[in-house]
């Protein structure tokens, strides 16, 4: 019986073994391909930019607006694609008997997937990096109100007492805080703030700041390109309350504002 097992034992370790060598051979092969490609692509690059300027000169082509360059650009670019499929159709003639078609897939494939690499990276750069956010050409500005008891409010305020932060993972814009435009509502106090421009960003904490007290965060949900249509939010409440830095507080501290936003963008 034991010997059994370890024959079948051997036998998939050798299976195993086979398809890492068959795996590593079609990266191989198609790594290869893809250098056969690529060499092409950057001979033809090259001479296709030899012959544009050479024409360019011969035929006494006018230069105004980047004309003669944009054409030497464009026969250099015509190179390249001529450079690559040429690489790509040798990489196929360089197999052994029968396998040319093989070898010229695997190089294709190289190609495309070093494409597909590319355009998912410039994807990522252009997608996700922090920019101010923009709505046809332009800008918006963040508006929040926050909302807490008069009870739970000084008689008078400062500057100071109150502070807001938008952080995203690159930038901590502090918004304008109101009190001239502060408003009450029954038994409640509603401040205005401001924060601009907005920053593009996939995602924002909100963190306010009462001076000497508490520091209440919140993470309202909010895309990365807010609907400049949308009307206000609902009312969130912080996530979570913190002390400042190097405080004990003697007690739990509890939140006391609520927050809602929308999006106003410049000149509407």
């Amino acid at each position: 019986m034991y010997r059994h097992l370890n024959c079948w034992t051997a036998v998939d370790a050798m299976r195993s073994y086979a398809a890492d060598r068959r795996v590593i051979a079609l990266f191989m092969k198609t790594l290869s391909g893809l250098l056969w490609a690529l060499g092409g692509g950057v001979a033809g690059l090259v001479a296709g930019g030899l012959i544009g300027m050479a024409i360019a000169k011969m035929t006494d082509m006018s230069s105004r607006e980047g004309a003669s360059g944009y054409f030497v650009v464009l026969v250099a670019l015509v190179g390249a694609v001529v450079g690559l499929v040429a690489g790509v159709v040798l990489f196929g003639r360089s197999a052994p008997d029968g396998q040319g078609a093989a070898f010229a897939g695997s190089s294709v494939l190289g190609v495309v997937a070093l494409v597909a690499v590319l355009a998912l990276g410039l994807w990522a750069f252009t997608t996700l990096r922090e920019t101010p956010a923009m709505y046809d050409g332009a800008m918006a500005t963040l508006e929040l109100e926050l909302r807490a008891r008069v009870d739970d409010l000084p008689v008078t305020t400062s500057n100071d007492w109150l502070q807001l932060e938008v952080q995203t993972a690159k930038t901590r814009p502090e918004g304008d805080v109101s009190w001239s435009r502060a408003r009450t509502e029954g038994v409640m106090r509603i401040i205005p703030v401001t924060q601009g421009p907005l920053v593009r960003s996939g995602s924002r904490v909100i963190v306010v700041r009462v001076k000497d007290q508490r520091d209440e965060i919140f993470i309202p949900p909010m895309k990365r390109l807010p609907d400049r249509n949308a009307d206000w939010s609902p009312w969130y409440t912080a996530s979570t309350v913190e002390p400042p830095y190097g405080v004990v507080p003697a007690a739990p501290l509890r939140a006391i504002f609520e927050l809602r936003y929308r999006i106003t963008v410049y000149g509407e």
